[in-house]
């Protein structure tokens, strides 16, 4: 993960850019030696985004069980997830990040 004070990144934005979105690299901006924001490639913004979305889902199913309800597995729901968001998650790599 590379840090950058706001100005440098500001200068250095198209680098910036391109390390973000070509490296997969982290970058995160400073200012005044405080953590501002960061910048993150679309890859990791989407992981992020299914892995919310996931640990939603595993927050409704356990409703559902708790309501005497039959849930779904989280095979099932990581598989329906995939097919409507084109993305290829498993229970494994979702747990481990």
């Amino acid at each position: 993960m590379t840090k950058l004070e706001a100005v440098e990144a500001q200068q250095r934005f198209a680098e910036v850019l391109a390390l973000v979105a070509e490296g997969q690299e982290r970058v995160v901006i400073e200012s005044d030696g405080q953590q501002v924001a960061a910048l993150i490639s679309y890859a990791d913004l989407k992981h992020l985004e299914a892995l919310e979305d996931a640990k939603d889902l595993l927050d409704f199913q356990r409703a559902v069980a708790e309501s005497d309800g039959e849930p779904y597995s989280v095979e099932e729901v990581i598989t329906y997830y995939n097919k409507i968001n084109n993305t290829d998650f498993t229970k494994e790599n979702i747990l481990n990040d």
